[in-house]
Order: structure tokens, then C-alpha cells, then sequence
């Protein structure tokens, strides 16, 4: 069916992206083999698991909501990637706005998910998968925009503003490269956990409440069972 070509689409384009940041990191590695990404490798080795087994666990429940989920996983990644960029430009973003931004786009999907399927473990999968879309999306060009960046003032600007030059200072690292890659793979290492986590998170308890609150007000007459008739089975 188109719907479930439409989800297998989308599932494969995270694996894709996972394979991006992947040789991202790779290629960070062989510039600086002193510093190894292990976490961020071992995050993302979990984010494919978790694509490959959810989608054929709630392919049907993606294909119901696959627009949502890439409308907000493309949306929350241009907002993350902007909070980085106006970085460069020598500008601050507003964190606190950015975040509430952003956990509200990966909270969307999982209403969705649950109010079209009434089952909560679609409302996860589409929620984390949404995440794992800016996640990825914003790890990856926080490592490309490093590696075609290096060495310009644009990116001494970004230090500077980070504070990196002190945090340099205060670490006890001889080598400032060193230093900067091993600071960009932890990076990369939490902000993929937490994009995962924290949408998984979102969609248990987004997918929870829409599900109770659809119980709470089912009609409970003809016409509520006429109106049931109507929707399509739940997968």
C-alpha cells in the first residue's frame, strides 16, 4: 500500500541518517585519533535497533502519521540547527523558547499517533522517531560545520561565545584540537540520548493522556458506536 511504502520511506531515511552521522563521527576520529566517539556510536547502534523493531512492530501506526512525524522532526531540526548558527554569527538564542519549541514538536506526533490508533506504543515510536529526525539533523551539522569550519574566525567567534577557550584552559589538555573533538562527540553523545529518551518520554505520556481522555468522552449510545464504525481498525 502507498501508506506503507510512505513509512518504510521514512524509517529508512533515519537509518540513512544514522549511517551520516556515523561516518561523521568516523571521519572526526580519523582527524583526531585521540579522541574515540564510543557514546554517541553506541546511541546511535540504538537508535537503528529501535527504527528496525518499531517499524515492523507499528509500520501501520507510522503510516497514519507519517507526515506529522517528519513535519515536526524536519521543523524541531531547523530549530536546533538555528540556535547553532546564529552561534557563528555571533549571536545568542533564547534556550529556554528553543526547547519548549522543540519538546512541543516532538510531543505532536505522539498525540497524533494515539487519537488515530488509540494505542499508546504508536504514540511513542512516532514521538522518538520525530526526536531521532532533529536529533540527528542537528548532530550533524554541529560536526560538518565544525570539520569545514576549522580554523576561520567564524568558528573563533563560536568558541569565544561558548566559552570553549576557557573550558580549554581549565581541562589540562595539551592539544586544543584534542580537546574540541573529544568536547564535540560528548556532545553529539547527549544530545542523541536525549532526543531519544526525552521524545520516547513525550510520546508515552502525550499517547497516555490522548488515549484516556478519547475513553473519558466516548459516547456511550448508538450514535458513538455508529461514529466507531467509521474508523478504520486499529493495527
Amino acid at each position: 500500500m502507498p501508506t506503507d511504502r510512505a513509512a518504510k520511506r521514512l524509517t529508512w531515511g533515519v537509518q540513512l541518517a544514522v549511517v551520516l552521522v556515523l561516518s561523521l563521527l568516523a571521519f572526526g576520529w580519523i582527524l583526531v585519533p585521540a579522541a574515540v566517539p564510543i557514546g554517541a556510536t553506541a546511541v546511535l547502534v540504538a537508535y537503528a535497533i529501535v527504527v528496525y523493531v518499531g517499524d515492523r512492530m507499528y509500520r501501520g501506526g507510522i503510516a497514519r502519521t507519517d507526515l506529522i512525524i517528519l513535519a515536526c522532526g524536519v521543523a524541531s531540526a531547523a530549530v536546533l540547527i538555528r540556535a547553532v548558527a546564529v552561534q557563528y554569527l555571533g549571536r545568542t538564542a533564547d534556550n529556554a523558547i528553543m526547547v519548549i519549541v522543540v519538546l512541543a514538536l516532538w510531543l505532536v506526533p505522539g498525540v497524533v499517533a494515539a487519537a488515530r490508533t488509540r494505542r499508546i506504543g504508536h504514540a511513542v515510536f512516532s514521538s522518538t522517531l520525530s526526536a531521532q529526525i532533529g536529533s540527528l539533523a542537528n548532530v550533524a551539522f554541529i560536526l560538518a560545520s565544525y570539520y569545514v569550519l576549522r580554523g576561520s574566525p567564524a568558528q573563533e567567534r563560536f568558541f569565544r561565545l561558548e566559552g570553549t577557550y576557557d573550558d580549554f584552559a581549565r581541562s589540562g589538555v595539551a592539544d586544543f584540537g584534542t580537546f574540541v573533538t573529544g568536547h564535540l562527540f560528548g556532545g553529539a553523545f547527549f544530545h542523541l540520548l536525549l532526543g531519544g529518551v526525552v521524545g520516547a518520554l513525550l510520546g508515552a505520556i502525550g499517547g497516555a493522556l490522548t488515549v484516556v481522555l478519547i475513553r473519558v468522552l466516548k459516547l456511550p449510545d448508538r450514535r458513538a458506536n455508529a461514529i466507531a464504525g467509521r474508523i478504520p481498525p486499529c493495527v
